[in-house]
């Protein structure tokens, strides 16, 4: 099965201040978003009925049930002998659907910021993204772009070993990628897929390029979602 890593330009503040908004009107919007469908339609029949969601009800759980920090209590574990050292801090959100949540922050990053590769989708992991991220490599990068598959706590949902991996590059990230990138050579005649000389590796660079050269433009981070 193949990976691929669906990056967004987008303000993360914005997405992180949608938790716990109860806004009826943002998640009507949420809904208008060009991958809302797509992602609502979404079953999967190997999920247990534990496991099985409804979309909105996901939605609803991030924008109408999570518990801001500040207005959360601390809930003794129970059953647990403490002298109420020992905490455990509810945020209103559904451990067993925390894959979930993933999936519903990837639609609305869809709305709150713009999708780079609708084209083609993201970035396909695998040797060519390799081969490119290698050659991004010898020209200086000191960001680990192939971690781009792991999991990264990047908002307040509850942990999970599965995907979307979530991956989020900062404004820093972000301008030293796009600095990388810009310096790096690519055949952009060779990244052309009519091409005869047609160079996936050329072709994947340009895409890297172009993306957090939008980002650094507009003074945005990159988020990815990988599945």
């Amino acid at each position: 099965m193949s990976m691929i890593a669906i990056p967004f330009a987008v303000d993360i503040d914005k997405v992180k201040a949608a938790f716990g908004c109860c806004d009826n009107q943002l998640l009507d919007k949420i809904k208008t978003t060009n991958l809302y469908d797509h992602y609502a339609s979404f079953e999967d029949d190997s999920l247990s009925p534990e496991l099985s969601f409804n979309f909105d009800d996901v939605l609803n759980d991030i924008i109408f049930n999570y518990i801001k920090p500040e207005n959360r209590a601390a809930l003794t574990k129970k059953n647990f002998w403490n002298f109420g050292r020992k905490k455990s801090i509810s945020t209103g959100l559904n451990e067993q659907r925390a894959f979930a949540y993933g999936y519903a922050l990837l639609v609305m990053c869809d709305y709150f910021g713009e999708q780079l590769l609708p084209e083609s989708d993201g970035f396909y992991y695998g040797k060519t993204y390799e081969a490119a991220v290698q050659l991004l490599k010898n020209n200086g990068l000191k960001i680990d772009l192939l971690d781009i598959i792991e999991h990264h706590q990047v908002f307040d949902i509850p942990w999970y070993h599965d995907f979307p991996s979530i991956t989020y590059y900062t404004l820093a990230d972000v301008e030293h990628i796009a600095t990388i990138a810009n310096k790096t050579p690519i055949y952009e005649a060779k990244a052309n897929i009519d091409s005869e000389d047609f160079d996936e590796v050329q072709d994947m660079l340009l895409d890297i390029r172009k993306c957090f050269n939008a980002c650094n433009s507009a003074n945005l981070g990159m988020i990815s979602f990988t599945h």
